[in-house]
């Protein structure tokens, strides 16, 4: 059961389908299930999207090791921190300032650069991991690291 467990969560299939699926397991002899897997497989195809299937990398040891990779790391926290900004801003237009304890254009001013730190410190912390999506994705089109020769 663990087999239709992992694959209706990565396919969210409908219930019709996976109760078709469970009566084909009944069906089958308890010690087949490479066959089972091949149907499953089968029923399944293009369901499963190859994007989800990814190698985790350490980003922290990969930027220690190549000043491109820095820089384009840096880039996307940069990119994240514009993002969160945007945001920021867009919710900040949401709440109405009242004439009596509006502190006039230099509230905005400060405000804004508030917001702007915050942002930034936001991105720093990698609370949204956009940053890291946006490296992960940017990488794979650069060079591959060359490991330094280990000297004994």
């Amino acid at each position: 059961m663990n087999i239709i467990q992992d694959y209706m969560n990565r396919a969210n299939i409908s219930d019709s389908k996976l109760n078709d699926l469970k009566n084909t397991l009944g069906s089958k002899k308890e010690g087949n299930t490479s066959d089972f897997k091949k149907e499953l497989d089968e029923k399944l195809l293009g369901k499963v999207s190859s994007s989800q299937v990814t190698t985790p990398t350490n980003i922290k040891d990969e930027i220690k090791q190549d000043p491109y990779r820095k820089k384009l790391f840096d880039a996307s926290v940069e990119f994240e921190s514009m993002f969160v900004k945007l945001m920021l801003n867009q919710m900040r237009k949401t709440v109405e300032k009242q004439n009596m304890i509006h502190g006039g254009y230099a509230e905005d001013i400060f405000e804004d650069m508030l917001y702007d730190e915050y942002s930034k410190e936001i991105s720093k912390n990698e609370s949204l991991g956009i940053a890291e999506q946006i490296y992960t994705t940017m990488s794979k089109s650069l060079p591959p690291i060359e490991k330094a020769p280990s000297s004994k």
